[in-house]
């Protein structure tokens, strides 16, 4: 038999996403074989000893599982029996009286993990109780046996977790800011920074935001040459069964052997700064917790009072992103970026970013990015020289600068709003279009709400690469936003795909509050997030104004009325009765909303819940101005056959005609890109295409094709 340190064992480490590549080089130094990288892991084989050397001296590592079976299953019952046939008190040196169990995946018939475990449970319980009739305790970590199972369609991997912890848990924090960074992460920050190469340089370490200072310990750990695992040294291998004590305390005198010379020899300065007194306690107490209050200091100052060493500098740091904690952060990241420019210069840089355009606030060119995961945000971490060089040029009167690509919709937003600007003051309107695909690469249509942007984003056909229409919407998104100065939190991007005939526009499950805007006297409720329409069609502005100068004492029929725009408008313009029909409960609700806030008299202005047709076909009344602007295609389920608009409009218009009084008007439109008004429609009535002058100055550009026309009785 091959002695125990002889035996090559599978093992998984897991990892935060994107950590993949750095986690392989990593566990390769450490003596791994065959190592192969994962999502969110790494599969690798090891000696117990490297095992062990990895759980003291893995940086990036969450936890170090050792594989004991791979085993196929169909059902719980077979889960159990795979389970049940492993000798469980072979895998310990102990009688295990602790057991925590780890399940992942599911399957057509393992659908629940919470019940697939409790049958791993079971399983590995009934069999240690066979033996010792006694079954262990269950825990959530630090367990004396610690299993992990991963369910693959209908194959089961079995590990033994022989870390019992994650690994990230150094343990010298005992105490966190909001928001705070894990160790793991910050340490793949700092050697994608180039840390470990530059503080045996004696290089300094700086971050001007430190928080809780994770960047500051991880990087004496890194600089000192003192393993991640001595700091906190709970595990669960020494119950393995191929645990050996020898070899463990030979690894932990190499580490503290290691970590004795690597404090002597490091003369480099680590130094952080934050302006709340908070954080600057807890550094300091971190600090302490690893012996190191004399290098690592951390000082109560803000970026104007914050001086570093005139040289051989990393600055370092992960600013907030107005995310997690909901704040404007544009003017704490332009503070970096001067900060920087004026005290930083020659300086090598690397920062963690979460929108695209906070990289730019900086004002320096990055040399590298790499994407990396902070909890489940997707963040970016460029790095770059601080240097006069390097720095970005910003057009005049604009904020930061941008990448080409993004300056030209930039460019172009700025263009468009200067020649609207004297007609959006006319009209007293704070919503309208300013961008619509004008350049054809960057097809997105840009919206102003208040002080807010909609960007809806058309489909790009199936020849262009995923990631380059993501890049094209990355660089319209910082153009708007820089364009029209908007913050990151009043940005909403919104992707407007071709409507399958079998599916309805969903709604889009966010907490989002409403808004209130203005069009000339008239106010509406649209909200950017809950739905892939905001509740106010903007190429409709014209309908409704005329609509609101020539209603007055006249009634109104709005057919599809969606949100009861176009009806607020005719009441303010003086209808006396109004009637307001749509399929949606939704809608509706949202139209009694906008007639609440233009003060319309709800017993006077009816809302009515029925299909247009069945409405048409009952309805005794005449009405002087009838609304129509159906979908393009719908198949609402309070109708039996679906709707065309381009076969069905005539059907629609003739049943209006019978509810239209004799001097009254229909006006009807639709957005069908194809449309063509059925010609035996002229045998009834005298018609005026009205789609030119329907066209507001915002939309005469546009990819929307709405028409328009009138329809008046021979």
């Amino acid at each position: 038999m091959k002695p125990k340190d002889a035996i090559l064992h599978q093992a998984y480490a897991s990892c935060p996403k994107h950590l993949e590549l750095l986690l392989k080089d990593e566990l390769i130094t450490l003596g791994a074989e065959n190592v192969a990288e994962k999502l969110s892991g790494v599969v690798f084989y090891a000696s117990a000893e490297v095992l062990m050397r990895s759980l003291l001296w893995s940086r990036l590592a969450n936890r170090i599982l050792v594989l004991i079976n791979q085993i196929k299953v169909n059902d719980a019952k077979e889960l159990y029996d795979a389970i049940y046939q492993t000798d469980w008190l072979d895998q310990v040196n102990i009688t295990p009286r602790t057991l925590a169990i780890n399940f992942k995946g599911t399957n057509k018939e393992l659908r629940n993990t919470q019940y697939s475990s409790q049958v791993v449970k079971d399983a590995i319980c009934d069999r240690i109780r066979e033996v010792i009739n006694t079954r262990p305790d269950i825990v959530k970590s630090n367990a004396d046996l610690s299993v992990s199972v991963v369910l693959k369609n209908k194959q089961i991997l079995v590990y033994q977790d022989i870390s019992g912890r994650s690994l990230h848990l150094r343990g010298y924090r005992q105490s966190l800011t909001a928001a705070p960074l894990k160790e793991n992460l910050a340490a793949a920050v700092l050697i994608r920074a180039n840390w470990p190469e530059l503080s045996k340089l004696n290089h300094n370490l700086i971050d001007p935001m430190c928080g809780s200072g994770t960047f500051l310990t991880e990087g004496y750990l890194i600089a000192c040459d003192i393993a991640p695992g001595l700091t906190n040294p709970r595990y669960c291998v020494d119950n393995w069964r191929y645990f050996d004590e020898d070899t463990w305390n030979e690894l932990l005198f190499e580490a503290k052997t290691r970590m004795i010379a690597g404090v002597d020899n490091f003369k480099g300065q680590i130094i952080g700064a934050d302006h709340h007194k908070d954080s600057v306690k807890i550094t300091e107490e971190h600090a302490y917790q690893l012996n190191a209050e004399d290098k690592i200091q951390c000082q109560y100052k803000t970026f104007e009072n914050f001086s570093i060493p005139a040289k051989n500098n990393l600055i370092v740091c992960n600013p907030p992103y107005g995310v997690r904690l909901k704040k404007n952060v544009d003017a704490t990241w332009r503070q970096l970026g001067q900060w920087m420019a004026d005290k930083a210069l020659g300086s090598k840089a690397a920062i963690m970013t979460h929108a695209k355009n906070q990289g730019f606030l900086l004002g320096f060119r990055a040399t590298k990015s790499w994407k990396l995961m902070n909890g489940d945000l997707l963040i970016t971490l460029i790095t770059f020289d601080i240097d006069s060089n390097a720095k970005l040029n910003a057009p005049q009167g604009q904020k930061h600068a941008l990448p080409e690509t993004a300056q030209m919709v930039a460019n172009r937003i700025k263009k468009n709003l200067a020649k609207l600007k004297k007609w959006i003051n006319k009209e007293g309107i704070n919503c309208y279009r300013v961008y619509d695909a004008d350049i054809p690469e960057y097809a997105v249509a840009i919206d102003v709400y208040n002080n807010h942007i909609n960007i809806q984003e058309y489909k790009a056909p199936k020849t262009i690469p995923e990631k380059k229409t993501k890049k094209r919407l990355e660089d319209a998104v910082l153009g708007a936003q820089v364009a029209l100065n908007i913050k990151n939190d009043k940005v909403h991007i919104k992707t407007r795909q071709k409507q399958a005939s079998n599916n309805q526009y969903e709604r889009r499950v966010v907490d989002s509050a409403d808004m209130v805007v203005h069009e000339q006297d008239r106010k509406y409720l649209v909200n950017l997030e809950k739905y892939l329409d905001t509740g106010l069609f903007l190429d409709h502005r014209w309908i409704r104004s005329y609509i609101q100068e020539n209603s007055r004492g006249k009634s109104m029929l709005n057919l599809f009325s969606y949100t009861g725009s176009v009806t607020v408008a005719a009441v303010i313009g003086g209808a006396t009765k109004t009637t307001s029909v749509d399929s949606s409960k939704t809608y509706l609700n949202w139209a009694k909303e906008n007639f609440k806030i233009n003060r319309v008299d709800l017993y006077k202005h009816k809302l009515i819940r029925n299909d247009v047709l069945e409405y048409l076909s009952s309805c005794s009344h005449k009405f002087d101005i009838i609304f129509v602007d159906p979908p393009t295609y719908s198949n609402s389920h309070s109708r039996e056959t679906d709707w065309d608009v381009q076969r069905d409009h005539k059907q629609m218009l003739l049943a209006c005609k019978r509810v239209l009084s004799p001097q009254g008007e229909i006006i009807f439109s639709n957005n069908y890109r194809k449309f063509v008004l059925d010609a035996n429609l002229s045998d009834y009535f005298s018609i005026k295409d009205l789609t030119k002058q329907s066209v507001s100055p915002d939309f005469i550009k546009s990819k929307i094709k709405r028409v328009c026309y009138q329809l008046k009785l021979i």
